[in-house]
């Protein structure tokens, strides 16, 4: 789809800050970073390499792989980022495209900036293009040394 953000960042269009975390022909994985300035580091976003909507659309073969990338996912954010959590969010209300945002949440964090609000908190670590394009590089390092 032509004017789908999703798409676009796989197609190269709007390549992602650090690269692709993980690809391959029915999943992509990317760090998020959206608009300018330090970005909250440790929210990646998976998305289905098809263009659809929403969970009840996925073919088995994608929903398998949409859940085991989830679980290997969040055990590289907690290895490579200290985090003591990892949220998982899906909407696609305003790109219909099928994505999941992990998040990691980081010790320490105040009770008022949790779940929603975990990227609000003042404290939790930020980083331009070169903190994220070093995440991304130890992320995909974890992801080659664990097993599937």
């Amino acid at each position: 789809m032509i004017d789908c953000l999703f798409c676009q960042i796989q197609q190269g269009v709007t390549p992602p800050v650090g690269g692709p975390i993980y690809e391959d022909d029915l999943v992509y994985a990317h760090h998020a970073h959206f608009g300018e300035g330090p970005h909250y580091l440790g929210q990646l976003a998976l998305e289905t390499k098809r263009h659809t909507p929403d969970f009840t659309d996925l073919t088995p073969a994608e929903a398998q792989a949409i859940g085991l990338l989830s679980a290997r996912l969040s055990r590289a954010i907690k290895a490579c980022t200290g985090a003591e959590k990892v949220y998982l969010e899906f909407y696609a209300e305003v790109t219909p495209h099928l994505h999941l945002f992990l998040t990691a949440r980081y010790p320490d964090t105040p009770a008022e900036y949790l779940r929603w609000n975990v990227k609000n908190w003042p404290g939790a670590p930020r980083g331009d293009e070169p903190e994220i394009a070093d995440l991304c590089e130890r992320l995909r390092a974890a992801l080659a040394q664990a097993s599937p």
